[in-house]
This record gives structure tokens, C-alpha cells and sequence, in this order.
């Protein structure tokens, strides 16, 4: 029997929003809301990229890619015998417009950023990586979603959380206000206390 398994994947098929937006009952807006909303989110994604540079030693190579809010770089988490990375470097990208994420021209950069070593293990020892994909989330519901997949007897059972844990979202009740709004916040902390909005079973039979 295969062993469990965790991945992010990320996914720009708005059905596939909308499907998180009827779980969630947090209904999706027009393209310019959502786009007005990740704007407010820039100051705080500034700051996680701020703490990543100073206290986890990620660097802030120059780019002239002005599509880009940030981006940054660090070496592999993993380390040879001789103590030397083990992989290659790993990228931390976000856009300036949240459109940019269901660019048809773009999905493959993103896919890049979000299935990489960098979301699948670097978030679960490094709290900034994991607060930019909670707030993500947020954002963007069902864009971002982790799944943790298990084959059984009986098929293969995969559980997809699409919002962050109630407890995160409690903790940055501040920060989160001042992105969405008291009403939005409230929708967003009942759904995550909610297992059914929260998460997603899909039952693959053998």
C-alpha cells in the first residue's frame, strides 16, 4: 500500500473557485473586487517578504520583471554529505495583479513557484512561506489547496483543504480585517471552523 501523501497544487480554473465558493458561502466577486482586494494585501505580503530576508536569509536578487510584487530566492533546504545543497535554488514569486495568477501565458510559472520544494516542505518549518499561503488562500479560495491523498483497499481518498486553519485565521484577526473587512473576515473565520466548507473529500474508486 502506497503511503500517504500531501501536495499544494494550485489551480486557475475559476469552476474550480466557484465550487469553493459555494462550500465556503463566501460567493465570488467581479475580477476589478478581487483584484482590489489582493492590492490591500501588498503591505502585508511585503512584510512576510521582509521577514524572510532578514530572519531566514532569503535574498532579493534585482529583476526586471515589473509583473512581479516580489521575488525571491534561497538554496535547498535539503544537504549533501559534505553539508552542500542538495537541489537547486528555490523560488518565492507573487505578482503584482492578482489577474496574473489565471494568465493562460503564466500558469506554468506559477505551477513552477506553488508545486515546488518551496511550498511542499520549506512552509512547514518556515512560518512566513506558510502565512503567505494561508493569506492566499484567503484571497483567493481554491486557488491554493493542500491534498492529502491516501490509497486504500477501496480506492484512493483525497481530502483538499482549501482555507487555512481556524486557529490562523483567529490569530491574525487584525491584519486580515484591514484586507477584508470585518463582514468578509467573519465569513472567512466561520467557513474555516466549518470541516465541510473548509475542506473537500473526492473518493477515487480503484
Amino acid at each position: 500500500m502506497a503511503r500517504p501523501r500531501t501536495e499544494v497544487i494550485f489551480s486557475s480554473d475559476v469552476r474550480n473557485m466557484d465550487d469553493w465558493a459555494r462550500r465556503t458561502h463566501i460567493p465570488l466577486t467581479t475580477a476589478d473586487a478581487l483584484g482590489a482586494t489582493y492590492a490591500r494585501a501588498h503591505r502585508w505580503l511585503h512584510a512576510l517578504r521582509l521577514t524572510l530576508v532578514r530572519e531566514y536569509k532569503w535574498t532579493d536578487p534585482p529583476t526586471t520583471d515589473h509583473r512581479l510584487l516580489f521575488s525571491l530566492e534561497t538554496s535547498s533546504i535539503w544537504r549533501s554529505s559534505a553539508g552542500l545543497p542538495a537541489g537547486p535554488q528555490l523560488k518565492l514569486q507573487l505578482p503584482v495583479h492578482a489577474s496574473s495568477f489565471f494568465s493562460p501565458e503564466r500558469r506554468v510559472q506559477w505551477q513552477m513557484v506553488f508545486h515546488s520544494d518551496t511550498f511542499e516542505s520549506v512552509r512547514k518549518i518556515c512560518p512566513p512561506v506558510n502565512d503567505i499561503l494561508n493569506l492566499i488562500q484567503c484571497l483567493l479560495t481554491g486557488l491554493v489547496t493542500i491534498s492529502f491523498e491516501e490509497r486504500l483497499a477501496e480506492g484512493t481518498y483525497r481530502t483538499i483543504r482549501g482555507l487555512p486553519p481556524v486557529e490562523w485565521i483567529v490569530q491574525n484577526e487584525r491584519e486580515l480585517i484591514k484586507v477584508f473587512g470585518p463582514d468578509h473576515y467573519r465569513a472567512l473565520a466561520r467557513a474555516s471552523r466549518d470541516t465541510q466548507s473548509s475542506f473537500k473529500l473526492e473518493v477515487i474508486p480503484n
